[in-house]
């Protein structure tokens, strides 16, 4: 059975910045997965929400940023950049700098004794591993919640949504009041169907477009960052590890509260008709006929029911390690968590020694940044430089 120093599960943003700085300290690795996946397949006409200098891909070269991967091309370099760009962008970064990706999926990873992994390929190869990283990003985390879970083919979950064609001329519910909900709803209307958003908060928000130019004093009271202008997101952006030493009850309440839901200010136009229903709640929702009856609550009203040919989840994801399918049971078990997330390091290594977390699931240890693609600068060459002395 082969062996190697470092697997990396995962080939999105979070993974090819690990491989990069892995390769460049020349410590051996194998990274698995098809690379930019979530990103090539995400439904055509929407953009990142972020900026463009908030989802680079952090390499051990200057020059490599987004914004300048678009101005050399003639792109927007800020605000609103393409996910086609932003996927194009990926697969030219993973061919220049870490050409030997493997595109095979993982399908289980195991203790196999101490500082030892084993890792079994969807193609059947299994191979051995002293360090193992789980950069799958949002795969496997997408929540929904129970009152849909048995509507069978009648409900998706906006991350499995792909195309959006086949709700033209159909009823659909889109349950949730974040970008992805209010952007489902949108591509429903402009595909043909007819899309109501079902809120359970006061009001479905929107943000608003930043300037591209501010004057010099503004930018020195509200500096913007990756998580948008302010010094209090200035700090979150630039000392994450002060974040992990905040105690971990105050800790949470800041990543949980910190940017509540809101969409893109440029999808504003393309939901215009969309019927948006504040302060409610699906009751109970089941099939009858093909269709799916919808039993909702409006605060301060009588309970009614609605039907609809589809319903769509924007609920957002868990942050649960159990929810890694790959991950062997018993290897689950052993990490030390915080609620349901992975408890880790200052280096993200968990309670299993070799075992590392990168992405969203690292957000209750270093803050909100690590929600988004941002969180890779600083993850990236952390882990790398812990394995280059480790491997020292």
């Amino acid at each position: 059975m082969k062996e190697v120093d470092v697997a990396i599960v995962g080939s999105g943003p979070y993974g090819l910045s690990l491989a990069a700085h892995l390769r460049r300290r020349g410590v051996p690795y194998r990274i698995f997965g098809p690379p930019m996946r979530f990103w090539r397949t995400m439904p055509p006409g929407l953009n990142l929400k972020s900026f463009a200098f908030a989802t680079s891909i952090s390499v051990p070269e200057k020059g490599q940023s987004f914004p300048e991967w678009c101005r050399g091309r003639g792109l927007e370099d800020r605000e609103p950049c393409t996910m086609e760009s932003y996927a194009e962008y990926g697969m030219f970064m993973q061919q220049r700098f870490v050409p030997d990706l493997e595109a095979v999926e993982v399908e289980r990873v195991a203790q196999a004794g101490d500082h030892r992994f084993e890792v079994t390929l969807a193609n059947g190869e299994r191979l051995t591993a002293r360090n193992v990283i789980s950069a799958t990003g949002l795969s496997y985390l997408q929540h929904t919640p129970d009152e849909l879970k048995g509507l069978g083919d009648c409900v998706s979950h906006t991350f499995d949504l792909h195309r959006f064609d086949q709700f033209s001329g159909k009823d659909v519910a889109v349950v949730g009041a974040g970008a992805s909900a209010i952007e489902a709803a949108a591509l429903v209307q402009v595909a043909g169907g007819r899309a109501q958003l079902l809120v359970r908060a006061a009001e479905a928000t929107f943000n608003t477009r930043s300037a591209r130019v501010r004057p010099l004093t503004e930018r020195i009271r509200n500096p913007e960052t990756v998580l948008g202008a302010g010094l209090k997101n200035w700090v979150l952006q630039t000392l994450p590890w002060g974040v992990y030493f905040i105690p971990p009850e105050r800790r949470l309440r800041l990543v949980k509260g910190w940017l509540p839901p809101t969409a893109p200010w440029w999808i504003r136009d393309r939901f215009e008709g969309v019927d948006v229903h504040v302060r409610t709640t699906v009751v109970e929702a089941t099939l009858c006929g093909g269709r799916v009856n919808l039993r909702l609550h409006t605060e301060g009203q009588p309970d009614r029911t609605t039907v609809v040919d589809h319903v769509i989840a924007g609920t957002g994801y868990a942050l649960d390690v159990d929810r890694l399918a790959y991950l062997d049971t018993d290897l689950r078990q052993r990490v030390r968590r915080i609620e349901r997330a992975p408890a880790l390091s200052l280096s993200f290594e968990s309670s299993v020694p070799g075992l590392y977390f990168v992405g969203p699931l690292t957000a209750f240890c270093f803050g909100p940044v690590f929600r988004f693609v941002a969180g890779a600068q600083f993850a990236g060459p952390t882990i790398s430089r812990r394995l280059a002395r480790q491997k020292r």
